[in-house]
């Protein structure tokens, strides 16, 4: 069986193709390790490369500015914080200092001059404010260990017909887990195209990732036309509750018990690793093999975790995605959630990192999408946890502790989630009017563009000048710090 060429129409911008991943473990051979490692350092010994050039552009330009030397008399920046900029100058400079360049792929520089760039633009938008959420700092060095990645943009990538196998550029052919059928199937039939592969180093293993191009109709009406549910989101054995706008509970489902098993045994791992000989940057004192071990089955209980977590979300928000045309969900503030009340309400945080409220939020924004339904963003200072869903009635203050709704006014008493998650699918009911909902939707790669917000504002701080934002910056404060 030999693949066919795709389709090279495809595109992301067709109102019929949807951006999917696939993500496979690798086996390779030891000198195919020897390669995956060369080519992860190479993009980054590249990217630091060019952020030390930039900030080294930036600290000039400061000083100078200090001197008072006019803004058109200042150093020039060696290359534009663009793309092209970037690339280009490192195809300039690549042989002078890095000799071994021609051992890798030529996609290492695009993938290192991507990476800078939207390390330095993210950086801009932030002093700027056309980025929301915590400042961030100047782009920092990668280190060895950290950001095990490189990606594959421009040269062949081929997922063999025998279906256990890929082949990447320089690499080679290099044998994989699981069975690549599903994707090989959609690439033999033209009906998918790979646009880009990621190499990453994960827990003891090594991955491949596609980002894979499919043509798949999406449907004009969800099979349920006209239904509505609302999730309203938390901890512990209530991470999603679903209500529909008569108050029927369609669904409460929490995190496996096995979550709060490992979760146990971190923390007891944790301890123990505080007692052993660890790496000192300082003094630079190798860890013991003691303490190697504790940290390695840290990271093994970790990496569980996060599969488990993943499987949950996956399996529950199919579920309702599939079964209901509009699906609202709450515009939480998961920072300040967990940044409030200090080391006593340690449990909380914990509990709230790992409900990933964020993940179940673009996991029903693109699968509403897929089934031909909506998503429905609930303003952030929306009372539904305060707001009889009875009568209307609407309380100053509730309690974390009250786990029931009494409304006083009518006498109703409901468990306060499920009250919280019939509020939110009143919001969207077709009695309601609610009908400005983009249904362009999105996909795994498109973030929360797509999912409609019922009254959400927004606000932009004014721009700063280029002196102002790096003095900041070089005075020593941590990133982040406002």
């Amino acid at each position: 069986m030999t693949a066919e060429p795709a389709d090279p129409k495809l595109s992301k911008n067709d109102p019929d193709v949807i951006v999917l991943p696939y993500k496979f473990a690798l086996k390779p051979t030891v000198s195919q390790e020897r390669k995956l490692r060369q080519h992860t350092g190479a993009v980054r010994f590249a990217y630091n490369h060019l952020i030390a050039q930039w900030r080294d552009d930036i600290h000039t330009r400061t000083e100078e500015k200090e001197r008072g030397i006019p803004e058109d008399e200042l150093t020039p920046f060696t290359f534009k914080s663009s793309f092209y900029d970037m690339n280009n100058y490192w195809n300039r400079v690549k042989r002078e200092c890095a000799p071994w360049y021609s051992e890798v792929s030529k996609d290492i520089g695009n993938d290192a001059a991507r990476r800078a760039h939207n390390s330095i633009k993210n950086w801009y938008d932030s002093k700027s404010g056309k980025r929301k959420g915590r400042r961030v700092g100047l782009p920092r060095f990668h280190k060895r260990g950290c950001h095990e990645s490189c990606s594959f943009w421009n040269t062949p990538i081929r997922v063999n017909p025998d279906r256990h196998s890929v082949t990447l550029p320089r690499i080679g052919t290099i044998k994989t887990y699981e069975n690549t059928r599903k994707l090989q199937r959609k690439i033999a039939k033209g009906t998918a195209r790979i646009a880009h592969a990621t190499i990453s180093k994960g827990f003891r293993r090594w991955y491949v990732s596609f980002t894979v191009y499919e043509r798949k109709r999406i449907p004009e009406t969800h099979r349920n036309p006209g239904s509505v549910v609302g999730i309203d989101m938390g901890v512990g054995d209530h991470v999603i509750v679903a209500a529909t706008p008569n108050g029927d509970e369609v669904m409460r489902r929490g995190l496996p018990k096995t979550i709060a098993d490992y979760d146990k045994r971190i923390r007891h791992l944790q301890r123990k690793l505080s007692r052993k000989q660890g790496p000192d940057k300082r003094t630079k004192t190798a860890p013991s093999n003691r303490w190697i071990r504790a940290n390695n089955q840290i990271r093994k209980y970790h990496n569980t975790m996060a599969n488990i977590r993943r499987d949950f979300a996956a399996k529950s928000v199919h579920e309702l995605a599939k079964n209901y045309e509009t699906v609202v969900v709450e515009d939480l503030n998961v920072q300040s959630m967990m940044t409030r009340g200090g080391a006593h309400k340690r449990g909380l945080n914990r509990a709230i990192a790992q409900a990933s409220f964020a993940d179940l939020r673009r996991r029903i924004t693109y699968k509403t999408r897929w089934n031909g339904g909506r998503t429905v963003i609930a303003d952030r200072w929306f009372p539904s946890s305060k707001t009889c869903s009875e009568c209307g009635e609407v309380k100053s203050k509730l309690s974390l502790s009250e786990r029931e709704y009494v409304c006083h006014r009518c006498g109703i008493v409901v468990d306060r989630d499920l009250n919280a998650a019939t509020n939110l699918a009143k919001l969207a009911a077709p009695k309601s009017g609610v009908s400005t909902i983009d249904r362009t939707g999105s996909s795994p790669g498109m973030g929360r563009e797509g999912a409609e917000k019922s009254n959400s504002p927004s606000g932009g701080l004014a721009p700063a000048d280029e002196a102002s934002m790096v003095r900041e910056d070089l005075s020593g404060r941590k990133a982040g710090a406002r």
